[in-house]
């Protein structure tokens, strides 16, 4: 219950009078009460979404189908059974991820596999964390999440691949141990991993961790963009596309998800974009998480949007 992804949220509920009833502090799942209203939570995700419809949006594979039954552009998928299927795979799209079907956080995922025995190591990889494994065409572009409340489009965060910037002297292992150690006392969720996926992201652009960048040189050594992998995260709320927002929209409706987040990866140079999942529980955090918190606390408890405003600096 002590994550911003959770007081974020509690927070905020607590300056309305709502008072914070924890049930189990390490899932954590609470209930908010206020005037004999009880709204039982796990992170963002309530009471008011159905079980089945959870199922299907956060498992990333029936998330597709389901998206791309509906019109919306999705990467092509399928699930890993046998190294034949997933060469195939791999042969057809020549760049895959591979990623456990249901997890979140970057856990277990493998970006731009392009040969088949990291494509054997990154199967290994997933299936530590699930049994189900899910093999998906590599898709290049921005990194948007695009966050609704009460289906209402409230804010987006892009995302960038962990990076750290050399001083001439520092190996990328000092660089990447000196980061680590900031976010240790920042948010220690936001460390890059000295794993084989950061290894074969640099040696993706020849260099390993006992190379030495250039003063000022920016060195990406994550291919995915994921916040819990040290990937950073910028707040642009007023720089989504309307038609983005629009296909959005169409989407947590479709999925009947009030509080959702869509994530898209959007080309810049030629406009397409696909998307890649749907975060049912999403995880309401500082980074412009405040303002999201507030309309959730306004969609649950409508009754202390005054209170919100007398208390109001």
């Amino acid at each position: 219950m002590d994550s911003p992804y959770t007081t974020t949220i509690t927070d905020e509920a607590r300056k309305r009078g709502i008072v914070v009833d924890v049930i189990d502090p390490h899932v954590p799942i609470y209930s908010l009460v206020y005037k004999g209203k009880k709204i039982r939570c796990w992170r963002s995700l309530t009471d008011r979404v159905g079980a089945v419809t959870f199922h299907l949006t956060q498992n990333k594979h029936a998330a597709n189908t389901f998206l791309k039954k509906n019109g919306v552009p999705v990467p092509a998928q399928v699930l890993f059974t046998t190294d034949e299927n997933a060469g195939k795979f791999l042969n057809r799209y020549g760049n895959i991820v591979v990623k456990p079907c249901s997890q979140w956080g970057a856990r277990g995922v493998s970006v731009k596999i392009n040969r088949m025995d990291d494509l054997k190591r990154a199967v290994r990889s997933a299936a530590k964390f699930e049994s189900t494994v899910l093999l998906e065409e590599y898709v290049c572009g921005e990194d948007n999440r695009l966050i609704f409340v009460d289906y209402r489009f409230v804010a987006a965060i892009r995302r960038f691949p962990a990076c750290v910037v050399g001083n001439g002297q520092d190996s990328i292992r000092s660089l990447i141990r000196k980061k680590n150690a900031l976010a240790e006392k920042r948010d220690p969720v936001n460390r890059i991993p000295l794993d084989r996926e950061t290894v074969r992201s640099l040696s993706a652009i020849h260099l390993d961790y006992a190379s030495v960048p250039g003063k000022g040189k920016k060195i990406y050594v994550r291919m995915n963009a994921n916040y819990h992998t040290g990937g950073t995260v910028e707040v642009v709320t007023d720089q989504i596309e309307k038609k983005l927002i629009v296909v959005a929209e169409k989407i947590v409706r479709l999925a009947e998800l009030p509080v959702t987040g869509v994530d898209f990866l959007v080309n810049r140079r030629t406009g397409q974009y696909r998307v890649i999942e749907l975060a049912p529980d999403l995880a309401i955090s500082p980074r412009g998480g405040g303002k999201v918190a507030e309309h959730f606390i306004d969609y649950l408890f409508p009754e202390t949007v005054e209170k919100k405003r007398l208390s109001a600096p």
